[in-house]
């Protein structure tokens, strides 16, 4: 317990200094792309992203459900099970590539069915066709990271991410410098770099730290790819769910308004996004133990684990984002002036109501593969995502609401499911009172709203205009918003136990 206790901190402490990199890069590139190539064309980065996450939803079928097999096997000392459920999804993977590039070639040349400029067309096939490559290329090398939750080290990964970060924003400042031509495809190319950068890394880890663990032609199975489809191909579903419910925001955009408002909406669900990346990787932090306690059947260790967790991710879903509900329309006209600041508030805005309930339970959608009881939640997802699509068509027919439908209904359908089924699903999944998380989810939106209205009582008192003010009224709405929280969500003796545990493992 004591070594779990040492590794999350250090996972989370160095998942947070990367998504602080990740940030800080983010607030000064946005706007310098923006400004040099465009609204319209940086909305071609996010459109081609949003493609890839299509392919996602063939790759989960297999790859989702991978690395709980791995780690399992690794945990019980079942080497040779483990390398045959290795090698058979690396070999899957490269199988997919190759389909996918057959798919893709014929899409990127008939880059015109999308509705965007003629003088960006070329800039649009160059785009799609790197930030594809680079996603098949991950693909195939990234799952060599699964070693990192193995051996319970993310915080070498999050520090890979860091440095690969500031490789891509590096590589992006000398193209837009040195280049004479701007391009919003340097950003592709410089984000396939990083991502090289960082594969490169897992590999390295696989051999130094998992030398069991080896790609083996002769370890392939049709059987273990079959197993892994089996349990994987609900997180397929899920995946299209997510899509059907908010990663198609970008296309409809593009298709019902312009390709301006693509990147508008590019824009406004950046922070949202980041914040989503952040919570993520917290929760990621904590998945090794829980994988480790389950397959030990140590239930009351595991049960320990998700609270602390659920706990943690509340109290930064509260702080954070009371910041962002408050401030950001004043952020936004600082950060990229000459846009529609008011657009890009609401959107964040709507966008920010699912983050902001997700947030608090992010570590529950765990429990499900952990349990390997993925198919109610599947089903739950879908029916929202398609309900969602259903009611945004009839907004974009029947209103004017535009972008704001595109946005906000899918919000809506993410905040009533996380409000009522994952919660209940996640205490049947481990066996326990249906009603056990609750007392949490209502403890975080009773402490958000108490953090929206101080913030708000000091936006009135200092209206902030500079960034200067904007930093300082933030600053005290972290100070107090984080006094606030301890009283509110952790309580005295639980803040005292993080506190101890956190101060014990350094000492280590």
């Amino acid at each position: 317990m004591k070594g779990n206790t040492k590794a999350i901190t250090l996972n989370m402490i160095a998942n947070i200094l990367s998504f602080g990199v990740s940030l800080v890069i983010s607030f000064f590139l946005t706007p310098y792309i923006t400004k040099t190539v465009g609204v319209e064309a940086y909305g071609l980065v996010g459109l081609a992203n949003s493609f890839t996450n299509y392919i996602t939803i063939i790759t989960a079928a297999i790859n989702s459900m991978a690395s709980r097999f791995i780690i399992i096997e690794l945990h019980r000392k079942d080497t040779k099970k483990a390398n045959i459920y290795f090698s058979s999804v690396l070999i899957a993977n490269v199988v997919i590539a190759i389909v996918v590039v057959a798919v893709a070639i014929p899409l990127v040349y008939n880059i015109q069915m999308l509705n965007i400029s003629d003088n960006l067309l070329f800039d649009a096939r160059v785009t799609f066709a790197v930030i594809i490559a680079s996603f098949l290329i991950n693909l195939v090398g990234a799952f060599y990271g699964i070693v990192l939750y193995a051996k319970n080290m993310i915080w070498k990964g999050a520090l890979r991410t860091l440095e690969s970060n500031v490789i891509r924003v590096l590589l992006i400042v000398v193209f837009f410098s040195l280049l004479t031509e701007k391009r919003i495809y340097y950003v592709s190319i410089a984000t396939a770099v990083a991502g090289v950068y960082c594969i490169a890394f897992n590999v390295y880890y696989t051999r130094q730290y998992t030398p069991e663990l080896k790609p083996y032609r002769a370890c392939f199975s049709l059987s273990a790819i079959k197993e892994l489809i089996s349990a994987g191909v609900w997180n397929s579903i899920t995946r299209l769910s997510q899509i059907l419910l908010d990663g198609l925001d970008l296309m409809l955009s593009n298709v019902f308004i312009n390709g301006v408002m693509t990147g508008n909406v590019s824009i406004g669900k950046t922070l949202p996004s980041l914040y989503t990346s952040v919570v993520a990787l917290l929760s990621d932090s904590f998945y090794p133990s829980f994988l480790e306690y389950y397959s030990k059947g140590d239930r009351d260790k595991l049960l320990h684990s998700i609270k602390n967790a659920i706990n943690v991710l509340s109290s930064i879903s509260g702080v954070c984002l009371s910041l962002l509900f408050v401030y950001s329309k004043v952020f936004y006209t600082l950060w990229v002036p000459g846009t529609d600041a008011d657009l890009l508030r609401n959107i964040t805005l709507l966008s920010a109501g699912t983050v902001f309930i997700s947030g608090c339970i992010y570590c529950l959608y765990s429990i499900f593969s952990i349990t390997n009881k993925i198919r109610n939640n599947s089903i739950a997802l879908l029916v929202t995502g398609v309900l969602s699509i259903f009611t945004t068509f009839l907004f974009l027919k029947f209103t004017d609401a535009g972008v704001y439908a595109i946005v906000g209904v899918s919000s809506a359908y993410g905040i009533l499911r996380n409000l009522t089924f994952t919660p209940i699903y996640a205490a049947k999944c481990l066996e326990i009172n249906k009603f056990t998380f609750y007392p949490v989810i209502l403890k975080n939106v009773l402490n958000c709203a108490l953090l929206c209205a101080m913030n708000y009582i000091i936006s009135i008192i200092i209206m902030p205009d500079t960034w200067l003010q904007l930093i300082f009224c933030g600053f005290v709405g972290l100070v107090l918003g984080s006094a606030s929280t301890v009283l509110v969500v952790l309580g005295k003796n639980e803040t005292i136990e993080i506190i101890e545990k956190v101060f014990k493992s350094r000492r280590r």
